[in-house]
């Protein structure tokens, strides 16, 4: 998938980001457990400068569920694990991406003044997650992105520095 391509399902996301209300909170059965992201949320100052409690889940809620344009990270671990043949090896992924996805939601939903990953960021995950299924590689893949966002939260990473290509070539840019 191209950048510009990426680019644009990110920008679709923020811009159908407004036609949540509150009623939209509630939270979704699949998701990592509310309790750890309030946690997150309460041990982040910064955060709570520049927003609520109940708009950073709200946001949370809408990282795992989605949109009509965009497939939250719920319905990507879905897709995911319909494609793994093997329920031991299901059960291990469908463990380690839920970490993931708990890890990077928890920081993607902060106010843009203080968050140190964005929503570009996640759809280039995501795009080259699907990428990494279509070559059997998904082990070695959510180990380069656990280790990229572990990257980005102490800083050591940037925001720009995380694009498809530094996970696979894309062959039709």
């Amino acid at each position: 998938m191209t950048r510009k391509l990426i680019l644009l399902s990110a920008l679709v996301f923020l811009a159908t980001g407004c036609t949540f209300t509150d009623k939209d909170l509630t939270w979704p059965e699949k998701a990592y457990p509310q309790e750890y992201f309030i946690n997150v949320f309460q041990a982040d100052e910064a955060a709570q400068q520049y927003q609520t409690q109940e708009d950073y889940l709200l946001w949370i809620t809408r990282f795992y569920e989605g949109n009509n344009l965009t497939v939250g990270w719920i319905g990507l671990t879905e897709q995911l694990l319909e494609r793994i043949e093997s329920e031991e090896h299901r059960a291990e992924v469908k463990g380690r991406v839920n970490r993931l996805g708990a890890k990077i939601g928890s920081e993607w939903a902060k106010d843009n003044l203080v968050r140190k990953l964005d929503t570009r960021n996640a759809a280039v995950w995501g795009d080259a997650l699907r990428e990494a299924v279509d070559r059997g590689e998904v082990d070695d893949y959510i180990t380069r992105v656990e280790n990229d966002v572990e990257s980005m939260l102490a800083g050591e990473l940037k925001v720009d520095d995380v694009y498809f290509e530094r996970y696979y070539y894309d062959e039709f840019d």
